[in-house]
């Protein structure tokens, strides 16, 4: 029964959390579907660290510190709940490759909906799951959580996700079908 609430507790925390990444970083492509004006330039950043310089040399403080700790704060807790609710995901690499392929996931989704995709944003999301995972290290130790990896991968993580990806397009149909 506890193994039930558990993970019961991780599938809402997780749903929750990743609801909130997709709002916060229009991963949705619906946009996409009802433009009228195909000629728009997307703003598409390749070379690592050059986004990173670029906001550290603004004037704007406040601004560089939002954008730079807003990336590596925002995947952080992906490193930290996978891990502690499904035990196959507790290896480093899993986690971390994770963080990775879902933030590799927003920032294609961005190339739709004509925000910045910048490998920077990759490099800070995924830097910010492997410090979740070091912060799921921390609290397993300090709680006595088992911290050795599972030997199967469970689906549950990516099938959550992922469904949490496709009601915030059914969430947005309604303006879709206005169109």
């Amino acid at each position: 029964m506890r193994r039930r609430t558990n993970t019961a507790a991780g599938v809402i925390l997780l749903a929750v959390y990743w609801y909130f990444v997709i709002q916060l970083t229009g991963g949705t492509p619906t946009n996409f579907i009802i433009i009228r004006d195909f000629a728009r330039t997307i703003n598409l950043s390749l070379i690592p660290f050059h986004d990173i310089a670029e906001v550290l040399t603004t004037n704007d403080v406040v601004g560089s510190v939002i954008q730079i700790v807003g990336n590596l704060v925002m995947f952080v807790p992906l490193g930290v709940l996978v891990p502690l609710f499904w035990s196959g995901w507790r290896s480093p690499s899993r986690t971390i490759g994770l963080g990775l392929c879902m933030s590799l996931f927003i920032e294609i989704n961005q190339l739709f909906t004509y925000r910045a995709t910048s490998v920077d944003d990759l490099i800070l999301n995924t830097l910010g799951a492997a410090v979740g995972w070091l912060c799921f290290l921390l609290v397993a130790r300090l709680f006595g959580v088992d911290t050795r990896a599972g030997k199967r991968l469970e689906r549950l993580p990516i099938v959550i996700l992922f469904a949490v990806w496709m009601c915030c397009i059914a969430l947005e149909l309604p303006t879709f079908l206005a169109y």
